[in-house]
């Protein structure tokens, strides 16, 4: 069995994207994702999720382009002892993400709410007290393994 990779900047293991991504060829190099800022030039294993009803979304309040309605998701993927052991949880965009921040990540504290991130373009007040700092990795060696992640730095 081939081992999940990991998206350097938000750690999810979800290859799948939501069904509300917009249409995208990912086998041309070089284009931007409109909602996350993330190129084709490195994401060449994503695919896109399929349009599933599911007749619980209504009382649970989502649609179905959230990827947090997935039960997939919600019920196994984030229980897998990988993804607790990333403190995953779910991105309604992404789907599972670790909540640790890379350890070159700009800083959050004191920004104001509506105040976007340089990296995924995500809300700081859609992520406000959800989110860690990484572990301060600044005397690894090149060989070091993530404490979040669990991958080579090398890798």
């Amino acid at each position: 069995m081939a081992s999940k990779q990991n998206c350097p900047v938000v750690g999810t293991t979800n290859t799948t994207l939501p069904p509300s991504h917009p249409d995208i060829d990912l086998n041309k190099p070089g284009q931007v994702c409109p909602i996350v800022g993330a190129t084709t030039d490195h994401h060449h294993n994503l695919h896109k999720h399929p349009q599933v009803p599911h007749p619980d979304l209504a009382s649970e309040h989502l649609s179905h382009d959230d990827a947090a309605a997935c039960p997939v998701l919600k019920n196994k993927v984030v229980k897998e002892p990988k993804s607790q052991q990333m403190d995953d949880e779910l991105c309604p965009v992404v789907g599972t993400a670790t909540t640790v921040l890379p350890p070159n990540h700009p800083p959050t504290e004191g920004k104001p709410g509506d105040a976007i991130c340089p990296v995924t373009k995500a809300r700081v007040d859609h992520h406000k007290g959800k989110l860690h700092g990484h572990p301060d990795v600044s005397h690894a060696g090149t060989d070091a393994v993530c404490p979040v992640a669990g991958v080579k730095a090398n890798a």
